[in-house]
């Protein structure tokens, strides 16, 4: 703990700080799918057991909860006095259930780990009423960026050894990222995935910086594990980040390699054994259905209408037009319309935006921060060949994630025929977002490096304000 610098431990408070903010001021329920994320983390503190999948109910307190707040997903709510005093004292009378399992049954596709931690606060706070509780559970998801700002900044100390100024304002890009810390201020397992994504980027690069241990393996298992606990979606990363370990293991020279490849066969003992036990329980001891295993991939209903052509013709959409021979499935531009105006700003459950000039605006900026990151890598393209596998391997765990997504976005367009794609899922990689912002500001040079960077620290925090008061006008105004 001594040897790790103040700054880190400052980048982690401010991002604490900053998703608290979001958590105060973004209304229940007005994160994606927080009544049943809240749901399930309720229902495992009453009961101790997972929930199973049932139809959703207006009952107990979730539900009770759910009739009174307006939610307003596409249009803009409306708040009542009347409504407002019906809920208060619905919660505050102590008559509505609590181990109704609400919404929780959408749900049974995750695993538990999260929900588990959240039992906690809500543990904690259980002589409080049920709103009270709620915001509980989101300072531990605040809690949560703070650690995956915490191992962003511990990445890019490994990443980019030599300019350790570049680490704060890499850190701090992630720190004010606005749509990290909305998602921070709400009840959502993805806040753990994220920290888990950042965890093992982090745990790669040391490996790459500084050679593959036991101990390392067993890190790199924890986390790995961590995260196929938390949601299937982290095991997109591992591919990658074996094929890199492997190739690391087998360049170790002769009198190491031993202990190099020991300690992959660590690192991948420790991921498979608890996630074969989890499947094993998750549908022997728990009954959950087969398909929760794979995150609902695959089941009856999916695999009567989804096709390898269908597949194969959806990835191909999501960035190039379709060919004559397909069928046009994606009728706007993933990169754009998704990834791009998404990270830039949309809220509440992604349904509302800024105008639109804000989203060139952003995106001018973010391609100046790219091209200036473009300029960085070339200058030092010498290093670049030379870690040419550590880069190579970040790209394929990237890769990987977005692969996976657009998997699972064809088979849900394909029974439901909406689309899936929420630029949220690709936060597992925001240490690869910190790490461009870095080496944008090493790009200005040694004499503007430091005054880009702090300019660059500032406009993130303008963003992330200006898209409070975009929530503070959805909702408040």
């Amino acid at each position: 703990m001594r040897a790790l610098p103040r700054a880190l431990w400052a980048c982690a408070a401010v991002a604490v700080v900053h998703a608290t903010l979001w958590a105060a001021l973004t209304p229940p329920f007005q994160t994606p799918d927080e009544p049943g994320h809240a749901g399930y983390a309720q229902y495992l503190a009453e009961t101790g057991k997972l929930p199973s999948p049932t139809k959703v109910g207006t009952s107990g307190e979730i539900g009770f909860t759910g009739t009174l707040i307006p939610h307003g997903i596409e249009s803009r709510p409306t708040w009542s006095r009347a409504q407002s005093e019906r809920l208060f004292e619905g919660l505050g009378n102590g008559t509505l259930s609590r181990s109704h399992p609400g919404e929780a049954g959408s749900l049974v596709n995750y695993p538990p780990l999260y929900y588990a931690l959240e039992t906690i606060p809500y543990r904690a706070g259980y002589g409080l009423d049920f709103l009270d509780r709620l915001f509980l559970m989101r300072l531990l998801s605040a809690l949560l960026a703070g650690l995956t700002v915490a191992l962003v900044f511990c990445f890019l100390r490994e990443l980019l050894p030599g300019t350790p100024w570049v680490w704060t304002i890499g850190a701090l890009a992630v720190a004010f990222q606005p749509v990290f810390g909305f998602m921070s201020g709400g009840v959502n397992n993805d806040d753990l995935l994220y920290t888990c994504g950042a965890g093992l980027f982090f745990l790669v690069a040391r490996a790459f910086r500084r050679g593959l241990t036991p101990g390392l393996g067993v890190a790199l298992g924890l986390v790995s594990v961590a995260g196929v606990l938390t949601k299937q979606s982290m095991a997109a990363l591992l591919p990658g980040a074996a094929l890199g370990l492997a190739w690391l293991a087998w360049r170790t020279p002769p009198a190491g390699r031993r202990t190099a490849a020991a300690s992959v066969a660590i690192a991948g003992a420790t991921v498979v054994l608890p996630a074969a036990l989890w499947a094993y329980a998750s549908r022997h001891l728990v009954g959950r259905p087969p398909s929760s295993i794979v995150g609902g991939l695959t089941s009856q209903d999916v695999d009567s209408v989804a096709t390898l052509s269908g597949q194969i013709g959806y990835l191909w959409q999501v960035v190039l037009p379709p060919l004559p021979s397909m069928t046009d499935q994606i009728d706007h531009w993933i990169p754009w319309w998704v990834w791009t105006r998404g990270f830039i700003g949309i809220f509440g459950w992604f349904e509302f935006s800024f105008q639109e000039w804000v989203y060139y605006l952003g995106a001018a900026i973010l391609g100046l921060v790219a091209a200036l990151a473009g300029v960085e890598l070339w200058r030092r393209r010498d290093a670049l060949r030379a870690r040419w596998a550590e880069l190579a391997t970040y790209a394929l765990m990237a890769l990987g994630l977005v692969f996976v997504i657009e998997i699972a976005a064809y088979r849900y367009y394909a029974t439901s025929h909406h689309y899936f794609e929420q630029v949220r899922y690709l936060f597992p990689l925001l240490a690869l977002y910190a790490a461009i912002v870095a080496l944008a500001a090493r790009g200005a040079g040694r004499r503007w490096g430091p005054a880009v960077g702090a300019f660059l620290v500032v406009l993130f925090m303008g963003h992330s304000l200006f898209s409070m008061f975009q929530v503070i006008a959805r909702y408040y105004a």
